[in-house]
């Protein structure tokens, strides 16, 4: 993975973390943000695997696992 491949992965992770909040706040607007919610809990799952994936990409890029731009 390159820097700009890490860089593009950041941004579409962030773009769906942006859908996910638009989402929870339209759910929240209705009273149906809380964990009895199925909808939420979706919600909720969504974002917690994005969080997973982004911590495994900074944690490549921390060791070194880029590769230089060919």
């Amino acid at each position: 993975m390159t820097l700009d491949e890490y860089n593009t992965a950041v941004k579409n992770i962030l773009s769906e973390q942006q859908g996910l909040a638009q989402q929870t706040a339209q759910l929240a607007m209705s009273g149906k943000a809380n964990p009895t919610s199925p909808e939420f809990s979706k919600i909720m799952t969504q974002q917690w695997a994005l969080i997973q994936q982004m911590g495994k990409l900074n944690t490549d890029l921390m060791l070194g696992v880029m590769s230089p731009k060919k």
